[in-house]
């Protein structure tokens, strides 16, 4: 039982601090995926080469996620017709018209796609939110396990744009 709690306590200070971290991986190109949309459209990465993407993996039952939807709308409405896109991939389960209800409830205007275990495989999400911004070539420019702050993912995107 002590082991539990340990293996619990050390596993949640890791994730906690390591919210706060940026770590940059330029020249790797992001891996392509091809999800749908909360609509069924089928929505692929690389088509939106030539832009910023903003791509975040969160889901609705995560209260670090809800903390930072304003943040990444407001962006996201201040951006979008500068050459940002925001690309949210729902790690729900389920019935997506939660997702759907989610969204009106929380104001959200940017585009949010239905998540697959492989491609959170692919990007290594260990924890939500984990967000990316790609260059304009699909390069990753910035990586931010947990959200940060909004000052710095604005600077860092105006950086980019």
């Amino acid at each position: 039982m002590f082991r539990n709690i340990l293996t619990v306590s050390i596993l949640a200070m890791a994730l906690l601090f390591g919210c706060t971290e940026k770590s940059a991986q330029s020249d790797v190109v992001a891996v392509d995926f091809t999800l749908q949309d909360m609509s069924g459209k089928n929505v692929k990465l690389s088509d939106y080469r030539g832009k910023v993407v903003l791509l975040e993996f969160w889901a609705t039952w995560c209260p670090p996620c809800r903390a930072s939807i304003p943040g990444i709308e407001k962006i996201h409405q201040s951006y979008k017709d500068k050459g940002l896109v925001v690309l949210a991939v729902s790690m729900d389960e389920g019935e997506w018209s939660s997702v759907q209800s989610f969204m009106k409830d929380y104001g959200i205007t940017y585009t949010v796609l239905k998540g697959t275990d492989a491609v959170a495989v692919q990007y290594r999400v260990r924890a939500i939110p984990l967000l990316f911004i790609l260059d304009k070539e699909g390069k990753i420019a910035k990586r931010y396990p947990g959200f940060g702050t909004e000052e710095d993912l604005e600077n860092d995107i105006k950086a980019i744009l």
